[in-house]
């Protein structure tokens, strides 16, 4: 099969955004956006009208433009940069708005109006290069331009940049004398302004325009006759800006805790990050990624760690206008770092508009922190490599964990879901009634000393499961989604109970709550509602559910071969099961007993089970 055509071409593309725009937000959020928004009505986009560019998408504070021309777009940039200094030449310094700007010429895809690839991320990644103010461009846009436009280039040398694996060669354009040569007189605003007031009509107009926005915003979402669906914010992956030694340290503890902070407000609906992660290092636009997630809003921003503080920028965005809400950016020692989730996520209710709430807050002790680095690094790790030796490495570092910070809860419910993991897959040896003891023990210490974190209640529960108490598991897992209710982890977990307790309409309701919260959630919640309506015996929408998605993991066969089974289709079933043990040789209806006897009671469910498996052709 030949791949997509993929449309490409050749073009110059000019990437800017304003510098310490967080600071400025911060400052003076309204004055800032309004300001932001005369400069681009009265200076940047006629300017770019008259140069030829096409502005191929707003981001907040920043823009992409392309030319077709490289001496119009490195024209553009020195012609816009005099404009904006000479429009702020009577505000103090720290008033002003500054942009950097970086050009570069380079092959893109097409898509529609967008464009994506290598030649968009220099230009993006050079302008991080440019001076408040400035312009840097590519040794690619330097070659076309340097004979024919008079300016002074001095050379910066090959510079390393994020993502992209060659050094760029970059060059400084100097805003000096023989460049004034190409600032052109204004051309008139492409939508008039109502005269240009001073900074301080600025500030009273965006008052009176928030007010009104508030307003309007409090008519959609509270005095519509209708039903309205609280706002969904997406939250993504925070760019982590620590040096190279420290990168990855926290991995994404930052916005899992903002996460799980922002979805104690009932107010709103919160994207998983099991979907939202999804979009890290994504090139595409807060709106594009917004509108595949079903979100009215995103929050991004980036993390900072040099092995003491942590800094933090975040920003809420709108997602239909990808105007910026609020900005902010937060300095504090490593020891706050949960203190610091709740503060953002305090901050970005109140932007949205929802009306704050008390919400219960996890504890932070001493070495709660170091104690959390090391349960996410488990984490990560059985994720990256699900196998028995990364679990005894888990396994191994926890226990030391726990010796080391024994009043954190994070060693304590990282320990209990690693043997978990142990026990069910017959990774760790050992007396199975100690081992399953010390995980109950461990789980319910870990909700001792922290009643708030919800992990601590979802290792609970799935201890309470392993152990065959299912209701005690149900009631557990109600709690950690009280606690958190955009894990889906969690409601997965839940899903999972209740079907096995026969409350079957319960949990397709959990079902459609999860697809809600996490639409990229994937194969498990196809493969969770068809095995829930193959135990109500409606097989033929089980293999509908089956069929509805693209993958399934092998795993996932046993269901498939019961719902055959069910069908009455024995050829079918038997090449199923047939799949599921060519993976798994040593699997048998006796271990499949062991495991499922006291943590399936339907009735009759279980013994359903068995039957369909061994008739399917699974080994006695």
């Amino acid at each position: 099969m030949e791949p997509d055509h993929q449309e490409r071409r050749l073009t110059t593309i000019l990437s800017a955004d304003v510098e310490g725009y967080s600071n400025l937000m911060r400052q003076d959020e309204g004055g800032t956006l309004a300001a932001l928004k005369a400069l681009r009505s009265s200076e940047i986009d006629p300017r770019i009208e008259r140069h030829h560019g096409r502005t191929v998408k707003l981001m907040g504070d920043g823009s992409l433009v392309e030319f077709a021309s490289v001496i119009d777009a490195v024209s553009f940039a020195v012609d816009v940069q005099h404009a904006i200094a000479a429009a702020q030449g009577e505000l103090p310094e720290d008033d002003r708005i500054q942009f950097r700007i970086g050009i570069n010429v380079g092959d893109v895809i097409v898509d529609g109006d967008d464009i994506y690839g290598d030649g968009v991320n220099v230009a993006a990644r050079i302008e991080g290069l440019a001076e408040p103010g400035g312009i840097c461009i590519s040794r690619s846009t330097f070659d076309q331009v340097n004979e024919k436009l008079d300016l002074t280039f001095a050379p910066m040398g090959p510079q390393i940049v994020k993502n992209i694996p060659a050094p760029v060669e970059v060059y400084r354009i100097e805003l000096d004398d023989r460049s004034q040569a190409l600032a052109m007189e204004a051309p008139p605003p492409i939508a008039e302004p109502q005269g240009a007031p001073p900074r301080r009509g600025i500030l009273q107009l965006a008052i009176a325009t928030g007010l009104v926005i508030l307003a309007l915003v409090a008519g959609v979402y509270y005095f519509r006759s209708e039903p309205v669906k609280p706002p969904v914010i997406a939250v993504l992956p925070f760019e982590d800006l620590s040096p190279k030694e420290l990168k990855g340290i926290l991995n994404d503890t930052i916005g899992d805790g903002i996460i799980t902070s922002l979805a104690r407000y009932k107010e709103f609906t919160v994207i998983s990050r099991r979907s939202s992660f999804k979009f890290r290092n994504s090139e595409e636009g807060i709106s594009e990624i917004a509108d595949q997630l079903g979100a009215d809003f995103v929050l991004e921003g980036s993390q900072q760690y040099n092995g003491e503080r942590l800094r933090v920028t975040a920003q809420l965005i709108d997602a239909d206008t990808e105007t910026h809400i609020w900005a902010d950016e937060i300095d504090v020692p490593l020891e706050a770092l949960l203190k610091t989730n709740s503060e953002i996520s305090r901050k970005v209710a109140n932007a949205v508009g929802a009306k704050v709430v008390a919400t219960a807050e996890a504890r932070m002790t001493e070495g709660d922190v170091s104690a959390l680095l090391i349960a996410n690094a488990a984490q990560s790790r059985i994720m990256r490599n699900f196998s028995r030796e990364s679990l005894l490495k888990n396994i191994e570092e926890q226990e030391q964990s726990l010796k080391d910070y024994p009043d954190s809860a994070w060693g304590h419910l990282g320990q209990a879901l690693s043997l978990r993991i142990g026990l069910r897959y017959g990774w760790i040896e050992g007396d199975e009634k100690a081992l399953r003891k010390r995980m109950i023990d461990l789980a319910r210490r870990g909700v001792e000393l922290d009643p708030n974190n919800f992990l601590a209640y979802h290792a609970l529960g799935r201890a309470l499961m392993f152990n065959r108490d299912l209701d005690a598991a149900a009631v557990a897992f109600r709690r950690a989604i009280e606690l958190n209710p955009s894990s889906s982890f969690a409601r997965s977990a839940l899903t999972l109970a209740l079907t096995r307790l026969g409350k079957t309409d319960e949990a397709l309701a959990e079902i459609e709550v999860t697809a809600r919260i996490d639409p990229f959630y994937g194969h498990s919640l196809y493969w969770d509602k068809a095995l829930i309506q193959w135990q109500i015996g409606e097989c033929e929408q089980a293999l509908a559910t089956f069929r509805s998605t693209p993958s399934m993991p092998v795993a996932a066969n046993k269901v498939l071969a019961a719902t055959y089974q069910c069908l009455g289709e024995q050829e079918k079933a038997a090449k199923a099961m047939a799949d599921f043990v060519a993976e798994n040789p040593e699997w048998s209806v006796s271990r499949e007993r062991d495991v499922l006897t006291g943590m399936w009671s339907a009735p009759g469910a279980l013994d359903r089970w068995l039957e369909a498996m061994e008739a399917s052709g699974m080994p006695l």
